[in-house]
């Protein structure tokens, strides 16, 4: 498992609390969030990036060989389903990591969510450039970022991460610790790895 630094050394303690009361991975999103929630947390998200980016949680901390795979794995998935590629991979935040891979299902993708001790397992559309997930959350990118925006106890949210790495098996990685997502995984029409050469 990964260990992080005290998340309390670098931003406000309040606004650590706050994003970790408010984490997708402990409440589900009470509905999507409506296209003009969206892009007030999009504009949210922009204004803390600097505060994150010095933080030194959201650093890229990727080996060149780490940014390199992901790069291959977009790149042969982006042939194959370009609607997804540009999700794919581990994403990270504090203490919670978004893994994304490939359904064998166009346009569709498998999301196995781990925080601290907890896992999830849900899937996820995209639509318009965006993932919604059968759990009302909406993920989307900007500026190198993934945004998880979600409505809990009706207030708009979103919750950053950054620098996707390469996705690891999850069953080998992960099914010790996190056995009903991964089963919930294994059950799904998910996919792990590159695509199948004749599809190429």
């Amino acid at each position: 498992m990964k260990h992080y630094l005290n998340p309390f050394t670098s931003l406000g303690m309040g606004g650590y609390l706050l994003i970790g009361l408010i984490s997708p991975a402990i409440a589900q999103s009470d509905r999507f969030p409506t296209d003009a929630e969206q892009q007030a947390l999009v504009q949210q998200m922009r204004q803390r990036l600097p505060e994150l980016q010095s933080s030194g949680f959201y650093r890229d901390y990727r080996t060149l060989a780490e940014q390199w795979v992901v790069t291959e794995m977009v790149s042969a998935w982006m042939a194959i389903d370009p609607a997804i590629a540009p999700y794919l991979g581990e994403w990270t935040a504090i203490e919670e990591s978004l893994y994304i891979y490939p359904s064998a299902t166009p346009g569709e993708v498998c999301v196995l969510d781990i925080y601290l001790d907890e896992g999830d397992f849900y899937m996820g559309q995209v639509q318009d450039g965006k993932v919604y997930t059968t759990n009302n959350l909406i993920f989307l990118q900007d500026s190198g970022y993934l945004g998880n925006a979600f409505i809990y106890d009706g207030q708009p949210g979103i919750y950053e991460y950054a620098h996707p790495r390469p996705l690891v098996d999850p069953v080998t990685a992960l099914g010790e610790y996190y056995p009903e997502a991964i089963a919930a995984f294994e059950a799904a029409n998910c996919l792990v790895g590159l695509p199948p050469r004749d599809s190429l």
